[in-house]
């Protein structure tokens, strides 16, 4: 299990894009692998980072995602 907290948000933001550059630069070498396993991570930090920004909770809050 992955449990993260709002203070962590900039990193996951950071990790997006890379994750988007990734899956750009391989879609345009065909890479149809790479591509999948990159928007599955993709939509892993989407429901996290969604999280955290609608949970702009008390500190101590924790999101987990368990993929």
């Amino acid at each position: 299990m992955f449990v993260t907290t709002p203070e962590f948000l900039p990193q996951h933001r950071q990790q997006r894009q890379q994750l988007l550059q990734i899956v750009s630069a391989a879609e345009a070498r065909g890479q149809l692998r790479i591509v999948e396993m990159n928007q599955q991570a993709l939509g892993n930090l989407d429901r996290i980072i969604t999280a955290l920004e609608d949970d702009e909770a008390p500190s101590g809050a924790e999101v987990a995602d368990a993929g």
